[in-house]
């Protein structure tokens, strides 16, 4: 099977979602996790699988209710700012960074959200 940059975005994607809700509920009002949120979008390619740029949200925080990340996105900001100041300034530095990707840049982003998800496997046992 031939390593496409398409397959890799793809598979890192996943990664990034099972990891981000496998942290538990959602963060701001405790009920069960439907997806995981990037706080910068997922069109910025330096922060889309970077770990920082997510957060548990359930259905109602996430795009359901008038509070949510998608429907509020400056309450949500705010929200974020407050919970995750480390978290918010960090992502602050890099969304600007540029970085042309190629097919080794993938390989490896995807290799250490495996390192992650199989340090998060070992730590439920």
């Amino acid at each position: 099977m031939k390593v496409s940059k398409k397959n890799l975005k793809k598979k890192c994607d996943e990664l990034w979602s099972l990891i981000i809700k496998s942290g538990g509920a959602c963060e701001i009002c405790g009920q069960s996790v439907r997806d995981p949120h990037h706080v910068i979008g997922r069109i910025n390619y330096i922060l889309r699988w970077d770990l920082r740029n997510g957060v548990r949200l359930c259905f109602q925080h996430h795009t359901g209710g008038k509070l949510s990340a998608h429907n509020d996105p400056i309450w949500f900001m705010d929200w974020f700012k407050s919970k995750r100041s480390d978290d918010y300034e960090y992502l602050l530095t890099k969304k600007n960074d540029v970085k042309t990707f190629n097919i080794l840049d993938y390989q490896e982003i995807l290799q250490k959200l495996k390192e992650e998800y199989a340090q998060l496997e070992t730590t439920k046992t």
